[in-house]
């Protein structure tokens, strides 16, 4: 299975019960901002709430899955088809005052291309917000503590649950390449000359197979867990130029 085949059948569509996305639009309604970019946007769903928690004027997504682009057109959403880890962005420099990058950092064979390109087309003093798993997240370490794969990682495309804890072979199909410590974000950010402006933790949305009783637990630890990004199973992080 190649890359374009793998993401294009795999984009994100509709809106799931994800704790990150309440935090993102509070983070928004207090930046602002004319002209957002959402990278990776699936079917542009989350673009538009983005949008109007920055009163933006403007909002344009970038997906390589070409039917990721009908459903944003559909949408009213400027919308680009773009191999984000290979291709130049079609846009000016200075251009965008957010930028948006939701889960899809960890996607990419080469997080610097992104980086660069990011850091080309935001306006001076512009905003990046990006969300990624955390490696370092309690859950991962849990995972190597008892023997098994860590969950933000992965041996296969096609079965990524294997020699995961609770979940089986063809499970958690995320597609993830590169996974960040809080610390390797963090240094990685700064290289490209980025200033950082806030960095915390979020829980996820929990679902296994398991009892009842048992996630209950699980989502309560993950969600005290959250205020350490460190220890989070999921961070945001705020950049600006």
């Amino acid at each position: 299975m190649g890359k374009s085949e793998f993401y294009s059948k795999g984009y994100y569509a509709g809106l799931a019960p994800e704790p990150r996305f309440d935090k993102i639009l509070e983070i928004a309604g207090k930046l602002g901002g004319e002209r957002l970019l959402d990278i990776g946007c699936g079917d542009g769903s989350f673009t538009v709430l983005l949008s109007k928690a920055l009163k933006a004027k403007e909002a344009v997504g970038v997906e390589i899955a070409p039917e990721a682009i009908a459903a944003l057109e559909k949408k009213g959403i400027k919308a680009y088809q773009l191999d984000i880890d290979e291709q130049s962005f079609p846009f000016g420099n200075d251009y965008f005052d957010v930028v948006y990058c939701g889960e899809i950092i960890e996607h990419l064979f080469n997080p610097d291309h992104l980086l660069k390109e990011v850091h080309r087309i935001l306006k001076p003093g512009g905003k990046c917000i990006i969300t990624t798993p955390n490696l370092a997240g309690w859950p991962n370490r849990l995972s190597l503590l008892l023997g098994y794969q860590p969950f933000a990682t992965s041996v296969s495309p096609e079965h990524e649950g294997a020699g995961k804890l609770m979940l089986k072979g063809n499970e958690g199909q995320w597609g993830h390449i590169r996974v960040f410590t809080t610390r390797a974000l963090k240094e990685l950010l700064k290289i490209h000359k980025f200033k950082i402006i806030r960095l915390i933790g979020c829980p996820v949305s929990v679902n296994t197979s398991s009892s009842r009783l048992l996630m209950g637990c699980i989502k309560a630890i993950d969600k005290a867990m959250s205020v350490f990004p460190s220890l989070s199973s999921r961070v945001i992080v705020v950049v600006e130029k």
